[in-house]
């Protein structure tokens, strides 16, 4: 590997991989539980629906409804597991403080403020973790993930922050400019993607119950699927406020075309103190996504909008 990659994720702090990882695995294990709940209910309305068929067999019925409040029951116990356990807790916190560190881990290896060129080595190291201490010291406990034993200055960030300044420009360009900006724009991209199907499908299910109702008022259905396509239309409308599709779509767009901005102006970087500003304003750029992201996830836990 070499220096005009850039820092790779092994390269990060160690205390960064660990709160990267315990905010991947709050994220799985939170939108597992919410998927659970959500198809919980939806198959509730479902038993619920076939049980109230007039000449079905009454033990069937009776099944039905049974199965019904079980899954009520699973949806309860679901609902119960996310307000104790808070696995979203370790997504955000998670995230903030992982991104947090990163951004000092790059600024470090880049000689940028704080930790500028001009000071020696065991001044910046000794302030990076410093700032490290105030992150972790400031979130709540447990945040960070588990400890582990991979060092906060990784030979690459010394090796990085020893280079001559045309190395550093090179790799803060590719490790960190080009990959983000590629990362927000291919994100960009599928989040838009993934609104427009979510907001289609749940077109469609309004179509359809639309539909089943005007059957029902003309006598041409007698099956009553209003309350399960309810359901599932709630149930979509809840998993679109999770995922946050619209907002995310529209915040990577801004946060790639920024960064676009901000890697042609480090074509003209030729002093360390211009290259300084430069990593500056791009890790503002990239920051500046994370505080919003956070900002609005916070407030939807705050208003209740956890579905």
């Amino acid at each position: 590997m070499t220096l005009e990659q850039g820092l790779l994720d092994p390269d990060l702090p160690g205390i960064q991989q660990s709160a990267d990882k315990s905010s991947l695995k709050g994220q799985a294990f939170y939108l597992r539980l919410t998927k659970a709940r959500l198809w919980s209910v939806i198959a509730a309305a479902v038993c619920g629906m076939a049980a109230s068929v007039s000449d079905i067999p009454e033990s069937l019925a009776d099944g039905l409804l049974a199965t019904s409040l079980l899954a009520f029951i699973i949806a309860l116990g679901v609902e119960i597991r996310l307000l104790s356990v808070k696995p979203e807790e370790a997504w955000y916190q998670g995230r903030a403080i992982a991104e947090s560190i990163k951004t000092l881990a790059w600024k470090y290896s880049m000689g940028a403020d704080p930790f500028p060129i001009t000071i020696s080595e065991e001044r910046a190291s000794s302030d990076l973790n410093t700032k490290i201490r105030e992150i972790i010291e400031e979130a709540p406990d447990g945040a960070g993930g588990h400890p582990n034993s991979l060092p906060q200055i990784s030979p690459k960030m010394r090796q990085l922050r020893r280079a001559d300044l045309q190395t550093r420009i090179k790799a803060y360009t590719a490790g960190r400019i080009h990959d983000q900006h590629t990362w927000y724009a291919a994100k960009a991209i599928e989040n838009e993607n993934k609104s427009s199907r979510w907001r289609f499908t749940l077109l469609a299910l309004e179509i359809l119950g639309a539909a089943g109702s005007l059957l029902m008022i003309t006598d041409i259905l007698d099956l009553d699927v209003g309350g399960v396509l309810a359901a599932a239309i709630a149930g979509g409308g809840a998993w679109i406020e999770v995922k946050q599709f619209d907002n995310l779509a529209s915040a990577y767009s801004l946060t790639s075309t920024e960064l676009a901005l901000v890697k042609a102006e480090g074509e003209s970087v030729e002093t360390e103190e211009a290259f300084s500003n430069y990593v500056t304003s791009a890790e503002q750029a990239i920051s500046r996504e994370h505080t919003m992201w956070l900002a609005r996830r916070n407030r939807i836990r705050l208003h209740g909008g956890r579905s």
